[in-house]
């Protein structure tokens, strides 16, 4: 029996949580990113619709292939609700945030996160800077509706060259 599945039986409740991920995380699998044996896709390739449906296991960054892997990230203390808004603290408290934070993150190989409206510049750039993560802003790509040429359009029809344009256009600003 391992050092971690022993320590687990004279643990108290709460070092149990850390010692099961640990454990979890000492007996993980071979990375899902990869090819299956027989070369098929694995459940983790994305169909790119702008190259006609091909597999594509990496996004390119800066000219070169990058395997994002990413996650959702927001950051709430118990006790707070939704309307809670890190960015909107004082300097001191976003940095020991990201402190405790960014390297939970980079532990578990996240190299980039995913953001909503609201995250200023300066922290964009910090959180790069200072723990090699990536940031995704938030776009909804026309998922509620689209004005394109000054027309409201609630359904988006994606097939249309012109609204693909606006939306690309569109995200490219936001960040």
């Amino acid at each position: 029996m391992s050092s971690i599945h022993s320590d687990l039986r004279r643990s108290s409740p709460g070092r149990r949580g850390a010692l099961v991920a640990a454990a979890l995380m000492s007996s993980r699998r071979p990375a899902p990113w990869r090819r299956s044996p027989a070369g098929g896709p694995t459940g983790s390739q994305v169909r790119d619709p702008g190259r006609r449906g091909q597999r594509r296991d990496k996004a390119p960054v800066d000219g070169q292939d990058f395997l994002v892997r990413g996650m959702n990230w927001d950051y709430i203390p118990i006790g707070q609700n939704y309307s809670w808004s890190l960015w909107a603290q004082p300097h001191a408290v976003i940095e020991a945030a990201l402190a405790r934070e960014m390297p939970l993150l980079r532990s578990m190989g996240v190299n980039a996160i995913r953001q909503y409206a609201g995250i200023p510049p300066r922290w964009v750039r910090y959180i790069y800077e200072r723990y090699g993560i990536y940031t995704v802003l938030n776009h909804t790509v026309g998922r509620y509706g689209f004005t394109l040429d000054g027309v409201w359009h609630p359904s988006v029809d994606y097939s249309d060259p012109r609204m693909r344009a606006a939306l690309k256009g569109r995200g490219a600003r936001a960040g």
